[in-house]
């Protein structure tokens, strides 16, 4: 389509002659309609007002057989001039009587009339009408017609001109004002039209052009503002096209490089900046190294692309490279890579450095680690050989503490040998002896804690129980002070904490202990216990003693300190109130002290609070018991075997069987001795000491265990050595009990009843 006719007013001008044509085309077509029916009419009229005129002439001439006249008549009518244009006449026959003027032409209106007289039909008339007049006045009509369409026409298309010049006059001024804008005038405005339409789209146009200009203006300022953020990066940033070309950058990219700022639209080739670049390995990059130039390639991002930058000044950069492809909508190629450098030369240094240091330090740490390799065995071969000491010290002192002890008690038993002075006397001596192995056992139990060999087993322990043993322990030394000891009330359900159940009831009883020592005669000591608080209870022991001052208080707990004034002369040995607390912090506890100088002191132990356990496991606590003994003869005889270098403890042992008449004791010097005699001799069971020459204790036990003769005989292990290693190792052997020296004899007595199944007789 030619462009002269894509405009709007061309297009509005062909629409409205197209209007135009079909508006004339429809008058004329209804005139031409119009002229028909009145022609019709005409006809019809005509043919009405004639057809009984010619009847009326030509009945009685033709029912007289008139033909001349008939003739004549019909050429008259005919020739006349006036409206008939053919006139034919037939008889009832259909014969041809008369005719005049040209043949009907087909389609030619024709009138047929009947001649009828006196009710008979005596022939027809046909007859047609002259039409020329019609059709000159339906000639002028159409004639007439067209002229006066053809003017409507002209004139229509001369005010169509004029309307369409005025309409696309301030459309014009539309384009003109779009224009302006696109050429950047974003201050253009179309004035107001009188013309609604018009005044809308212009006043749509202004809102459009006042929303470019504002969003324009933002997208400035975005533009700057986002400038001004890629120039103040630390980062370089570029963008390179599949040229190689630099399409953008930030100033950090141009100072990596050495670079100046292009002026604005000059673009510059990355393999031109300016800078040499080197892979880490030192060696040159080549052009097609290039983490852009992998991106443009591939179209995958490249990550962390370590490089080194040497600018034309000689200054040497360290930077990683991040590069990502930049793709248009629709397109599955990129058009060009966006790419980040970030300077990690700090890093790369200080990783130099590092390495440096790490290969320095790796160097001193193997020198380091070798000198505490050697401080390791150092302190574990001290820390065996202190645990050697102890065991050893606790294993030499309790010996000779067996033998004074042992005979002591044995000869307290037989009480009728001695006089009332010499039995008092052997009294003081057995005091003193456990007095001393209290000592012994306080001393070797700070050693432990100290060395961190002291260990506890967590378990739900009632309180009260624990104080009922605990307070018959001390129920003599009170009595004889006449001291008050006062148990807590009970409680339902009892009152359980979580500890050691032997070491709480040896730091309760170590507090008992000193709160009858260190109280008046007559005094009181009371025993508490409070309810649960944040989820501990605590156990307190409240005497009415002398009290603490307020800077012996700070030196309670240093070991060794005691006290005492000039004139007391209480036992003990300053370390016991140490113990107790290191075991209640093993059990995971405090202890606290109350106290006031001449009023009374009060230890707490907090403990945490534990659920009682289901009563139907639960064992009640067993309490012990000592039953008098004295020398009887016992239900059945038994054989026994004691195995043991030491002559003393020989002949201590020696003495307490002898409480046991029927008892027969037989002795072993050494453990391959003691073993071979098992094997060949029949015995009840044996006693066994741990230290032995040749084959030890331990030793001798497993032997026995594995043969199946006597792998069932009862075997009580007797030694001193009493650190909890020793007792678990032996019984981890088999033996089936085992008792420390220095032995206390009833309860010996006991465990060898128990032992050998025997009921020895009170």
């Amino acid at each position: 389509m030619p462009s002269v006719f894509r405009t709007l007013r061309s297009q509005y001008l062909l629409a409205s002659l197209a209007v135009f044509v079909a508006m004339l085309g429809l008058l004329l077509w209804n005139a031409q309609v119009q002229m028909q029916r009145t022609l019709q009419e005409r006809f019809d009229g005509e043919r009405d007002a004639l057809a009984p005129l010619l009847v009326a002439a030509l009945g009685p001439l033709l029912a007289a057989r008139d033909y001349a006249t008939i003739a004549e008549v019909v050429r008259g009518n005919v020739a006349s001039g006036g409206n008939l244009a053919f006139l034919e006449l037939t008889d009832a026959r259909g014969r041809l009587v008369a005719a005049a003027g040209p043949e009907p032409r087909p389609g030619q209106r024709v009138a047929s009339v009947p001649v009828r007289l006196a009710d008979q039909t005596l022939g027809q008339v046909r007859f047609t009408l002259r039409t020329s007049t019609l059709a000159a006045a339906q000639r002028q009509l159409s004639t007439n017609s067209l002229a006066i369409g053809g003017g409507v026409l002209v004139a229509g298309m001369l005010l169509l001109v004029l309307a369409m010049g005025w309409l696309t006059r301030e459309f014009r001024g539309l384009s003109r004002a779009s224009r302006r804008i696109a050429e950047g005038d974003y201050g253009t405005r179309l004035p107001a039209s009188r013309v609604r339409e018009i005044d809308e789209v212009a006043s749509a146009f202004n809102r459009m052009a006042q929303a470019v200009a504002t969003q324009l203006r933002e997208l400035r300022e975005q533009q700057r503002f986002t400038r001004s953020v890629l120039d103040t990066l630390a980062e370089g940033y570029l963008i390179v096209d599949r040229d190689n070309r630099v399409l953008d950058c930030n100033d950090t990219f141009l100072r990596l490089h050495g670079l100046d700022r292009p002026a604005p639209g000059q673009v510059f080739d990355v393999n031109r900046a300016g800078a040499q670049l080197f892979l880490p390995d030192g060696q040159p990059m080549r052009p097609q190294d290039r983490a852009t130039v992998a991106v443009l390639a591939s179209g995958q991002p490249q990550r962390d692309r370590l490089l080194r930058i040497r600018r034309a000044d000689g200054a040497e950069s360290w930077v990683s490279v991040n590069a990502t492809p930049l793709v248009r909508d629709g397109e599955t190629e990129p058009y060009a890579a966006m790419a980040t450098l970030t300077d990690v030369t700090r890093h790369v240094e200080a990783e130099r450095e590092l390495r440096s240091a790490n290969e320095s330090l790796e160097q001193r740490v193997l020198e380091r680690t070798a000198e505490l390799a050697r401080a390791k065995e150092e302190a574990e071969r001290a820390s065996r050989t202190k645990s050697e000491f102890l065991s050893r010290m606790s294993h030499e002192l309790r010996t000779p503490l067996n033998a004074i002890l042992g005979f002591a008690q044995v000869m307290a038993m037989d009480g009728t040998r001695l006089a009332a002075d010499d039995l008092a006397r052997l009294r003081q001596i057995e005091t003193a002896g456990w007095h001393l192995l209290a000592l012994i056992n306080d001393v070797l139990d700070l050693s432990r804690i100290e060395a961190g060999v002291m260990t506890t087993s967590a378990e739900p322990v009632e309180l009260h129980a624990l104080v009922a043993e605990s307070l018959a322990l001390v129920q003599v030394q009170a009595g004889e002070r006449r001291i008050a000891l006062v148990p807590p009330p009970g409680e339902p359900g009892g009152s359980w904490v979580t500890a050691d159940r032997r070491r709480l009831k040896q730091v309760l009883a170590n507090l008992l202990s000193n709160a009858v020592k260190y109280n008046r005669d007559g005094g009181r000591v009371e025993v508490r216990i409070a309810p649960p608080a944040q989820g501990r209870r605590a156990l307190a022991v409240v005497d009415t003693g002398r009290g603490f001052e307020p800077e012996h208080l700070q030196r309670l707990f240093e070991p060794f300190t005691r006290f005492l004034r000039d004139d007391e002369t209480i036992e003990g040995t300053g370390i016991g109130l140490v113990i107790t607390r290191r075991l209640v912090e093993l059990m995971g506890g405090r202890l606290e002290v109350h106290s006031q100088a001449g009023v009374g002191s009060e230890f707490r132990v907090l403990l945490p609070v534990a659920e009682a356990p289901d009563l139907g496991t639960a064992t009640a606590p067993v309490r012990p018991t000592v039953a008098p003994f004295a020398p009887s003869v016992p239900a059945t005889r038994r054989r026994l075997l004691y195995v043991e270098d030491n002559p003393s403890n020989v002949e201590l042992l020696r003495q307490v069987v002898l409480l046991r008449p029927a008892w027969a004791l037989e002795v072993a010097g050494d453990g391959l001795s003691g073993l071979q005699r098992l094997l060949d001799e029949s015995f009840d069971g044996a006693i066994v000491d741990i230290d032995l020459p040749g084959l030890d204790g331990v030793a001798l036990c497993r032997r026995v265990r594995a043969e199946p003769a006597i792998a069932r005989l009862p075997l009580l292990a007797l030694s001193a050595n009493a650190m909890p290693a020793d007792v678990r190792r032996a019984l981890a052997a088999g033996f089936d009990g085992y008792v420390t020296k220095p032995v206390d004899v009833p309860t010996l007595l006991q465990r060898l009843d128990r032992l050998l199944g025997v009921v020895a007789d009170a």
